[in-house]
């Protein structure tokens, strides 16, 4: 007998009715499940199937919830089979996986219900079949978009495409902490605010690219500014140096609040040839918006290049939680600014 098709975007359903029953103290998911049952199957009388709410089972407020079945749902899916088991696997690896699929999974999770609901008849639809982009929501929760420009330095010639991203890998190479010790910085700190920067720095490409306006190879910049910022920002910071099979164990710094994006947009930073014919003063902008971000949660791995272990932070409302496996305590923001091996850095736009 095959299997039932998983469905990431029904096991997150039940994780947060799972979250809010145990807020009230009622198991939610069973009052859910009788309704079904009794709609569908037409199972009883009418009055034993106005009655069933009455014999909701009750469980504890604050039971904690196991999101094993989650992670196990996500390995079964077929389209993460790699990361499969409890061998070591990396945070970012598993977050990009998820969120791919999960996107995946929500579209067609709403393509069905609204098939659902039009089978019969194309009136039951109280709105038009949405576009997948707007029933995506992890698209228009994490999706940002990069301007990745190619500049000719002979003729001025710019060759530009736009870049969808979901996360930022950030280098925390030498160049970057040459960058910080000429701001001050002692040697082994690093802040994000520096990361970005030297993201978004113009490269010079070690090859020639032909250029079509020259008609040959020429030199070359490369560079990758933010043309669409998302409403979630996540930071992977790349501590996992393989060409020297070692981890990068510099102390990073990060903002609790008001981490300022604005000046990485592409109308700040790119890459100009001010010495072309068709540069004018007025085109260099005078002043630099403030686009806001708030962290809300860090992902910290514990341990070496081989093996390790991986916590996260997370603040719900004003208040923050240390997770660890199934132990779960009160956290400062102190305490999470201050720790080590931070790896994933979650920030939401104001």
């Amino acid at each position: 007998v095959a299997e039932p098709q998983i469905c990431l975007a029904c096991e997150m359903d039940c994780l947060f009715l799972s979250y809010f029953g145990s807020t009230v103290g009622k198991d939610v998911l069973f009052l859910i499940e009788e309704s079904s049952r009794n709609l569908l199957g037409n199972q009883g009388d009418d009055e034993s199937r106005s009655n069933y709410g009455d014999e909701i089972v009750s469980t504890e407020k604050g039971y904690p919830l196991v999101i094993s079945e989650m992670i196990t749902s996500s390995w079964k899916s077929g389209k993460m089979n790699h990361l499969a088991g409890y061998e070591q696997r990396d945070a970012h690896e598993f977050l990009n996986a998820f969120l791919e699929l999960l996107g995946k999974h929500i579209v067609k999770f709403r393509e069905r219900i609204y098939g659902a609901v039009t089978l019969i008849d194309e009136d039951n639809a109280l709105s038009p079949k949405p576009e997948k982009k707007e029933i995506d929501i992890i698209k228009q929760l994490f999706q940002g978009s990069l301007r990745s420009v190619l500049l000719c330095e002979k003729c001025g010639v710019k060759r530009i495409q736009h870049e969808p991203f979901v996360n930022i890998s950030l280098s925390l190479s030498e160049e970057v902490e040459r960058m910080q010790r000429g701001k001050g910085a002692r040697v082994l700190d690093i802040s994000v605010e520096t990361c970005l920067e030297h993201f978004v720095l113009p490269e010079k490409l070690g090859d020639l690219v032909y250029c079509s306006s020259c008609g040959k190879k020429t030199e070359t910049k490369k560079q990758h500014t933010f043309a669409k910022l998302p409403k979630v920002l996540c930071l992977h910071l790349k501590r996992f140096d393989a060409a020297r099979n070692r981890k990068i164990e510099n102390f990073v710094s990060f903002p609790a609040e008001g981490l300022n994006m604005g000046s990485l947009l592409s109308h700040w930073c790119e890459v100009t040839r001010l010495e072309s014919s068709s540069y004018k003063a007025e085109d260099v902008p005078t002043a630099e918006p403030k686009i806001l971000y708030d962290l809300f949660g860090t992902a910290n791995h514990v341990g070496s290049m081989q093996s390790g272990h991986y916590v996260t932070n997370v603040k719900v409302d004003k208040t923050w939680y240390h997770c660890n496996d199934q132990h779960i305590s009160y956290a400062t923001e102190e305490s999470v600014l201050k720790a080590d091996g931070a790896y994933v850095l979650f920030y939401i736009r104001r």
